[in-house]
C-alpha cells in the first residue's frame, strides 16, 4: 500500500495546486462554472480467463461533476482550444455483490474535438483514487473467487466522449460512450482490474450560461528551447505471489526535450531500472555470484511525448529494453501526469516537476512510479 498512499498524496497536491492557480489567473468568479451529472449503463469487460468472476448482465453508475470552462486567460488553453476541468465523483455499482461498489473522486480535462450548431462533440479524460468496496481475500469463500482486484484503494481511471448541446441558456444535455478502469497498478496482487464499458447520458447547468463561442486572443511567444532533461523515480510492487513480498525499483533517466506548438514536448533519452525483485532472485537461486547487484539492472532506451497544459503535463512514453535479464516483452509503455511545481525558461534550472506514471507491458500493468524531475 505504500505506493497507492503516494498517489493520494500526489494526486491531491497536484489538484490542489492546479485549483489555486487557475482561481489566480482568473477573475471571472463562478461566471465559467457548472455543475452537472452523468449516469452510466454498461458492462464489465472480462479481459482475460485468468478472472474467476463471471462480467454482471449490468453495471451502472452516477457521475456528479463541478465544471470549469476556460476562457483563454491562459495560453495553454487557447492553444488546447479552450478545454473544459473539473472535479468528478463516480459512484459505480458493478452489478455483482462479488464485485461490491465503486467511488472515484478524480480531477479531469474536456476537450472540443467538432463544434455544430448548438453544441459540441468532445472527448474527456480523468484519473484519481479509487475505493472499491470488496477485493480478492482468503477467506471468506465468495471473496477468494473474486481474483479480479486485490486492494480496496486502488487508481480510477475515466475516460469519455460524445457530443453535447444547448437545451436553454443555462442547460445543456450531453450522451456519449465512456470506459472506466480500476486497479493498483501492481501494487497488490491480483490485479486484473475492473474495465466497464458502456453509454452516457448526463445533465448540466451553467451557473451564468452555456459558452459555446468563445474569441480567441493573439498568442504570445512560444517557448522553442531545447532542454537536457533528468528524472528520478521510485516504485513497488508485490511479487507474483499473493501476500507475497513487496519489492523497490529505483529508476535514473537522461533525455533531451523539446517544445513545439507552445503545448507539446517531445523527448528522446535512455533510462536505467535497479530492480530489487531481481536481485533477490539472483540471490536466492545462486545466479551471477557475486555480481547479483549489477545484473538487477535493466537498460532502456524511450521516446516520450508530454502534452503540457499550464503546470500540468500528461506524458506518454513508449520504451525498448536493451537488455533483458529476466526475459519478458521487449517494449514497455509508460503514461502518467506532472506537475510543474517550477517553470523559469530563462534561469539554468528552467522546471522542476513531480511525476507519477504507469508502467505496462501492452496491456499488463507492472508498476506505479513516484519522483522529480529537472529540465536544464
Amino acid at each position: 500500500m505504500k505506493n497507492v498512499s503516494l498517489s493520494i498524496l500526489l494526486y491531491c497536491f497536484i489538484f490542489l495546486s492546479a485549483t489555486k492557480a487557475v482561481a489566480q489567473n482568473d477573475a471571472d468568479s463562478l461566471k465559467n462554472y457548472s455543475l452537472g451529472v452523468n449516469y452510466f449503463g454498461g458492462k464489465i469487460l472480462v479481459h482475460t480467463d485468468k478472472i474467476h468472476v463471471s462480467a454482471p448482465p449490468y453495471s451502472q453508475a452516477l457521475e456528479f461533476n463541478f465544471n470549469k470552462q476556460t476562457l483563454g486567460n491562459a495560453a495553454w488553453q487557447q492553444r488546447f482550444g479552450f478545454p473544459e476541468t473539473g472535479l468528478s465523483i463516480c459512484v459505480a455499482r458493478h452489478g455483482s455483490p462479488l464485485l461490491g461498489t465503486a467511488v472515484g473522486l478524480y480531477p479531469s480535462i474536456q476537450f472540443r474535438i467538432l463544434q455544430f450548431g448548438k453544441g459540441y462533440w468532445y472527448f474527456k479524460i480523468g484519473g484519481g483514487i479509487g475505493v472499491n468496496s470488496k477485493r480478492w481475500q482468503r477467506t471468506p469463500a465468495a471473496d477468494s473467487v473474486n481474483n479480479i482486484i486485490g486492494s480496496t484503494v486502488n487508481n480510477f481511471t475515466m475516460l469519455q466522449s460524445g457530443i453535447r448541446f444547448a437545451l436553454s441558456q443555462q442547460w445543456t444535455l450531453q450522451t456519449g460512450v465512456h470506459f472506466y478502469h480500476i486497479s493498483n497498478a501492481g501494487a497488490r496482487k491480483p490485479n486484473f482490474g475492473i474495465n466497464t464499458m458502456g453509454a452516457h447520458l448526463g445533465l448540466n447547468y451553467h451557473l451564468q450560461g452555456f459558452k459555446l463561442n468563445i474569441e480567441k486572443r493573439p498568442d504570445e511567444i512560444r517557448e522553442k528551447s531545447l532542454n537536457l532533461g533528468v528524472q528520478s523515480v521510485v516504485s513497488f510492487a508485490e511479487d507474483k505471489t499473493v501476500d507475497g513480498p513487496v519489492y523497490g525499483n529505483y529508476n535514473f533517466a537522461v533525455f533531451a526535450a523539446k517544445m513545439y506548438r507552445g503545448k507539446n514536448r517531445f523527448s528522446l533519452g535512455a533510462e536505467g531500472t535497479y530492480n530489487s525483485k531481481l536481485y533477490a532472485l539472483f540471490k536466492n537461486t545462486g545466479q551471477f555470484t557475486g555480481q547479483e547487484r549489477k545484473h538487477a539492472w535493466q537498460y532502456s532506451c524511450f521516446a516520450a511525448h508530454e502534452f503540457v497544459f499550464g503546470k500540468i503535463g500528461l506524458p506518454l512514453q513508449l520504451g525498448y529494453y536493451l537488455n533483458k535479464p529476466n526475459g519478458g516483452a521487449p517494449i514497455y509503455e509508460k503514461l502518467g501526469i506532472t506537475y510543474h511545481f517550477y517553470h523559469r525558461p530563462k534561469n539554468g534550472v528552467k522546471d522542476l516537476y513531480l511525476t507519477t506514471q504507469l508502467k505496462t507491458h501492452y496491456a499488463t500493468a507492472d508498476f506505479a512510479e513516484f519522483g522529480l524531475g529537472v529540465l536544464f
